[in-house]
């Protein structure tokens, strides 16, 4: 039986005295595959999802890019190139004032 026959049952006008009962064999295994909905992909945790946050979009050239990210790996501390950019901008404001 199964887990949409009572719905199409109902939906056809049928008597639920009349359809037909499945073995608890059956029912057994539709239990264990009814699992709980869970959301696909990722958790909404990080800077895409914090509302502090706006992406943007800048030209680079690539050797540059490509020198500020080796630098920040043997910098050894984990900083994102995001964070990077970020303390240039913020302090770049400042010297402004």
């Amino acid at each position: 039986m199964s887990k949409f026959d009572q719905i199409l049952d109902a939906a056809k006008g049928r008597d639920k005295s009349s359809a037909k009962k499945s073995s608890k064999a059956s029912q057994r295994e539709d239990q264990q595959t009814e699992v709980p909905a869970k959301r696909r992909g990722r958790p909404a945790t990080g800077k895409r999802n914090d509302p502090d946050y706006d992406q943007t979009t800048a030209y680079v050239r690539k050797a540059t890019y490509k020198a500020v990210r080796i630098a920040l790996l043997e910098e050894g501390e984990g900083r994102e190139y995001s964070e990077l950019v970020e303390e240039l901008l913020s302090k770049w404001l400042k010297s402004r004032k």
